[in-house]
């Protein structure tokens, strides 16, 4: 370079040199030129004016100037040439590296190596300015930096004296900044030491803009002072739009890349889960529904997608959950709830549904999505739950009020006995009496019905195969049921044994199939029974509260009759309750079935469909090894009574009756309404009583209680346990632990005096066993 100055300086002295040589040659010789073209010897001898000498020498000195000004701008031209020429290349390199490179870290590093190798400057960085309180500068691509001046860098974009840089001030008011003099510049303190060190002199600052709003600056630093002049500005300008255009492209490419991959992640998991999605467009036409829905629905997809919701089957199906969608489309508000929809079949589920509106980015509703899921098992359990819950309250409240309707009956069917065998056969009063005995008689069994609802009576059962009892009843009803109704059996057992109690199971399937019969007397229709073997993994029991895993017997009664909705199969079991009209059923007969099946360690349960049928299906566990058979006691016909019997009770008037009683079938009684009377009595004299008669409920002492103090006293005393309660209600009465406390023999009130005096004389071995 200094060689090329120094021969541009000589050329300008040359030429200068040349033309003072030349004029002065001139000046000597051109007077004899113009003497012999004009023929003018004289001019010849014409002397040489100092005016042309001076003229020379202005002429002289401008021409140099004019050379040297000409060397000077040639040169500053060449020099932005080549300044606007890197800027060219580095604009076109910038401009190839958007075309070619995707990821957005990467783009901005390369603009900066470009700038640096291609264009010639020192460094180059891009901030980002963070959106916090602080609005601190975020550097995220570099390239030429020395040291650690980025890392220590400390900048913000707030106008404050750590905002005031180049590129603080260009983030903060969106314009080019340059700072042309980085030592001398005042605004740029805070950072002179560091610029020092690393050589930069002078810097431009780019402000990176995206839908009109500054997000980032690309800042550029030279080695020179006055480093970017206004051609350089203008296209490194235009770089700072297309790198902002270039980022902003690359970051709609990467959402939309995202948005792609999430769309086909959601298409999905929609299809593949087993929730039901469907969505409607603005107007409420429907756009798409997964396979979940079209298996819920019972509507594949081809008859769905395109149709109107008004014309959809599935709202026409089910009126309640069309409203609710409809609902949404009005008020554009999420909506959730609970709902029993049909199928195409007619069948009910449950579903829990959620419908929502979509907001598109313009604020509008661009289409509404509702989710349904299928809760048919759990509202069946809760169902279940809820039916277990009524009747322990059931149980609690029979066995609450058993005992005291027991007294009450006990008292009336004594004394009624007694008084009718008082009053001749052929007295007026004798009907009217059998009458008030058959009442006490037939509230003793309700209560018995009652106490079989809550699962607190205690019924004898013996092991019996369940097909003859099954084939026993579909017998019967071939002569019972209308001739329009067709009777079917399928059993796929053999020799099914369970642990039941015949008449009781008797008593389920007639009730059961005397329903079946009421709901087909009008269109007739088929009864179909069937029995089968299953075994219920701990999978599947699941479904089947209170039972355990293994073996059981299915009994399915199923009619074609009238079916019933669901607000009716949900209160079924509960006692009174009947759509029979008045006088043709007491809304007893399925409560009762339903504690006999819970009774015997089963479970029932019911699916109903309206103008299709019902179906009824019990599970009875299943008893494995060979057959047994309970044989019932035979009792002879009872002998006249022998023997002092202990009678005590709390309640005064069964104690009179009882006491008439049983002396009248030839006992001695001493009677007793209080416990620990009782005892004082049997303590002075044990050896005077045969035999101890006690109830259960009493004041101070137990009927337990009682019993055991006296075998305490007399070890072989026989003790019959008499309750009002069940032992359900308590556990004293059952048979087991009676007998493990002594007692030989537990009677539940009302007991009518044939079944006492049996008993007495069977612990008197009075009559044989």
């Amino acid at each position: 370079m200094p060689n090329k100055k120094s021969s541009q300086k000589s050329t300008c002295l040359i030429i200068t040199f040349g033309y003072l040589l030349i004029s002065g040659l001139w000046a000597f010789v051109s007077n004899y030129i113009f003497a012999a073209i004009l023929n003018q010897p004289s001019l010849a001898q014409r002397p040489i004016g100092p005016g042309y000498w001076v003229f020379i020498a202005l002429s002289t000195g401008m021409l140099f100037w004019l050379l040297k000004y000409w060397e000077v701008a040639i040169a500053y031209s060449q020099e932005s040439l080549q300044k606007v020429n890197r800027s060219l290349r580095s604009f076109s390199a910038c401009t190839k590296a958007m075309t070619k490179i995707d990821d957005e870290y990467e783009l901005m590093t390369e603009i900066c190596r470009i700038c640096v190798e291609v264009g010639g400057h020192t460094m180059a960085w891009v901030a980002f300015g963070d959106d916090n309180h602080e609005k601190t500068l975020r550097p995220v691509a570099h390239w030429g930096a020395k040291g650690s001046f980025l890392d220590k860098l400390q900048a913000s974009w707030k106008d404050n004296e750590l905002g005031r840089g180049p590129a603080g001030t260009s983030i903060r008011t969106g314009k080019i900044t340059v700072f042309h003099n980085l030592l001398t510049n005042p605004l740029y303190r805070p950072w002179r030491e560091a610029v020092q060190k690393c050589g930069y002199t002078s810097c431009i600052a780019l402000p990176l803009i995206e839908e009109g709003r500054v997000f980032g600056s690309l800042v550029i630093f030279d080695a020179q002072p006055h480093a970017f002049n206004e051609d350089e500005i203008q296209l490194l300008e235009e770089l700072s739009e297309d790198l902002s255009y270039g980022i902003q492209g690359l970051r709609l490419k990467a959402a939309s890349k995202r948005e792609m991959e999430e769309r086909f992640m959601l298409a999905t998991v929609m299809d593949q889960t087993s929730d039901g999605v469907i969505i409607f467009d603005a107007d409420g036409y429907i756009q798409y529904v997964n396979p979940s829905f079209e298996a819920l629905c019972g509507v594949p997809a081809d008859e769905t997608v395109g149709i109107i919701i008004h014309e959809f089957e599935c709202s026409q199906r089910n009126p309640i959950f069309y409203q609710a969608i409809l609902k949404v489309f009005a008020s554009n508000k999420v909506l959730s709830g609970h709902f029993v929809n049909k199928k195409r079949d007619g069948t009910e589920y449950d579903i829990d549904a959620r419908v929502a509106p979509v907001i598109g980015a313009s604020g509008e509703v661009v289409r509404y999505v509702a989710t349904i899921r299928d809760v048919s098992e759990a509202a069946g359990l809760q169902r279940q739950l809820r039916q277990a819950q009524k009747m322990e309250a059931l149980a609690t409240l029979s066995g609450g009020i058993a005992h005291d309707f027991n007294n009450i009956l006990a008292i009336i069917i004594t004394n009624m006995e007694m008084t009718l065998e008082d009053v001749p056969e052929d007295s007026p009063l004798q009907g009217p009496m059998q009458l008030v005995l058959r009442a006490g008689l037939r509230g003793k069994n309700l209560v018995k019905q009652f106490l079989t609802i809550s699962r607190q009576n205690e019924q004898p059962q013996k092991i019996v195969p369940i097909e003859g009892i099954v084939e026993e009843c579909f017998s019967l009803l071939r002569s019972t049921l209308p001739t329009t109704i067709a009777l079917r059996k399928d059993f796929n057992t053999e020799e099914s044994l369970i642990k039941a109690d015949p008449t009781q199971i008797n008593q389920v399937i007639m009730n059961l199939c005397t329903n079946a019969g009421d709901a087909m007397s009008e269109k007739g229709g088929l009864l179909d029974i069937s029995l089968t073997e299953v075994d219920l993994s701990a999978e599947e029991i699941k479904r089947y509260p209170g039972l355990k895993p293994g073996k059981y017997v299915k009994l399915i009664v199923a009619d074609t009759g009238h079916g019933m909705s669901r607000d009716i199969m949900d209160r079924i079991f509960d006692p009174f309750y009947t759509t029979k009209m008045q006088g043709k059923g007491t809304g007893l007969g399925l409560s009762i079935v339903h504690g006999i099946v819970k009774n015997h360690g089963g479970n029932i349960a019911v699916n109903s469909i309206v103008d299709v049928g019902t179906t009824f299906t019990i599970l009875f566990p299943k008893v494995e090894g060979e057959k047994k058979i309970l044989r019932e006691n035979i009792h002879p016909k009872p002998k006249a009574g022998q023997g002092h019997i202990l009678f005590v009770d709390d309640e005064a008037d069964y104690v009179t009756g009882m006491k008439i009683g049983l002396e009248r079938l030839g006992y001695a009684v001493t009677a007793e309404t209080d416990s620990c009377r009782t005892l004082e009595l049997f303590r002075q004299n044990p050896e005077m009583y045969d035999l101890v008669i006690t109830d259960q409920t009493m004041p101070h002492l137990t009927g337990v209680m009682l019993a055991q103090k006296l075998l305490a006293i007399r070890a072989d005393i026989p003790i019959i346990l008499c309750s009002g309660s069940s032992p359900g209600t308590d556990t004293a009465v059952s048979p087991s632990k009676a007998k493990a406390a002594g007692i030989s023999e537990v009677l539940m009130k009302p007991v009518e005096r044939s079944a006492i005096n049996r008993v007495v004389q069977r612990l008197l071995k009075l009559e044989a066993d």
